[in-house]
């Protein structure tokens, strides 16, 4: 006789914040929870991402394609699936700004916000060439070896522009980057102006996030200190 399958129909809705798509979730179980502790235990980037990616798939009962799932869409559906799977309350270790002892502080999954709106994807950046932008995604962060070497400050941040720009219009075509040898890119990022390099930054720059505010007293010193956690990292490390 074959027991019986536990907690497997969505109980829960959340709205996916780039899209406004409403979807169904349910706690992630056992298996997803080894999986990520392995991951997480492993301390390889790459791991954790990829854990966190098919915890979402998973766990979201609609049809959604985790492959152009944005960075904050993907931070804000794993907050809200680890809330309800393991409590919404957890302790998390921040060093004192003071004394640098670290203090296990409670936080409340519930009270994380997503700050930033979602901007218009295209940039003018001369008369007749725009921009189409893309937020980026963890998925694409995979497959960059310079993005997930953390060691190397100057090219991730190139990295990064390349990866939300999604194709540049003129009047005739629209050239997909993802479709050019990456040399064309390059040398495509590199004639911007300084103007123009910045209207692409603080795109980057502006890009949506989780955070939360959070105040605590140091228990060795008595500092009191005022911290923001932004991204998984600082919540989830």
């Amino acid at each position: 006789m074959a027991l019986p399958r536990l907690n497997e129909s969505p109980q829960y809705e959340l709205i996916i914040p780039s899209t406004k798509q409403t979807v169904k979730y349910r706690p992630f179980l056992v298996k997803e929870q080894k999986v990520l502790l392995i991951a997480y235990e492993s301390q390889d980037q790459r791991q954790i991402i990829n854990a966190i990616l098919n915890c979402i798939t998973n766990c979201i009962a609609d049809p959604i394609d985790i492959k152009t799932l944005s960075t904050f869409d993907a931070d804000y559906i794993f907050t809200k699936i680890r809330s309800k799977s393991v409590g919404e309350k957890i302790k998390i270790g921040i060093k004192c700004k003071q004394c640098e002892s670290e203090n296990d502080i409670e936080i409340n999954l519930d009270d994380i916000k997503l700050e930033g709106d979602v901007k218009p994807s295209i940039i003018k950046i001369t008369d007749d060439i725009n921009l189409k932008m893309k937020y980026p995604n963890y998925y694409e962060f995979t497959l960059n070896d310079k993005i997930m070497n953390k060691d190397v400050t100057s090219e991730i941040v190139f990295e990064m522009l390349a990866s939300c720009i999604e194709s540049v219009m003129t009047e005739e075509e629209n050239i997909i980057l993802k479709d050019e040898p990456k040399e064309e890119i390059e040398r495509f990022i590199n004639s911007l102006t300084t103007e123009q390099f910045t209207q692409v930054r603080e795109y980057v720059d502006k890009i949506p996030k989780i955070v939360l505010d959070l105040d605590f007293t140091c228990e060795s010193c008595q500092h009191e200190n005022h911290n923001r956690l932004e991204g998984l990292q600082d919540f989830f490390s």
